[in-house]
């Protein structure tokens, strides 16, 4: 029997259509899965956490309300709330933003959050005057001493021609290096 080059020509080509095959499915990449497991341990406040100055008792949220008038900034020195390292032996590392707000420049002009400590000085302040975009980034690292509690101090100026009955909402965040 007589094959006719068209036929050899595509039985060439078979064969190295099915050669290629078998080197892709020999040269296949093996893999290995590895895992990790992580055990989650609830403890009731990172080293790192809020405190409430009426009792000292540790908190890891907490709101905060205040009136606000037209055309006045309202100083708080020292808000009902402040950050404490409560661990007895090392400095931690927070970080610390304005994390959202709800408000814009015909209710508030300004905001400032500063934390401080009274012998240490001013640990971190943030002026905001932009609420169509406001800087919602972490700040740099900030270290808070072993064993020590630090005051929170708001400042808000209120535009004159704020709305009576708005209620601007600040939600600000600290992150917790080490929180163990």
């Amino acid at each position: 029997m007589k094959i006719s080059n068209d036929k050899r020509k595509t039985l060439r080509l078979l064969c190295f259509l099915l050669s290629a095959l078998l080197v892709m499915t020999v040269s296949a990449v093996a893999y290995v899965n590895l895992q990790w497991t992580m055990t989650a341990t609830v403890a009731a406040n990172p080293a790192v956490c809020f405190v409430k100055w009426e009792d000292n008792t540790k908190a890891n949220t907490f709101t905060y309300p205040v009136n606000i008038f037209p055309n006045v900034k309202t100083v708080d020195e020292n808000i009902t709330y402040g950050v404490w390292n409560w661990n007895t032996t090392s400095s931690r590392t927070i970080y610390l933003r304005l994390a959202s707000e709800n408000t814009n420049s015909t209710d508030v002009s300004s905001l400032n959050y500063t934390v401080y400590h009274p012998t240490e000085g001013q640990k971190y302040t943030k002026l905001e005057t932009d609420f169509d975009n406001p800087d919602l980034s972490w700040s740099s690292s900030i270290s808070l001493s072993a064993n020590t509690k630090y005051t929170i101090w708001i400042e808000i100026q209120c535009a004159s021609g704020a709305g009576v009955g708005h209620t601007p909402v600040f939600t600000f965040e600290m992150k917790v290096e080490n929180p163990n």
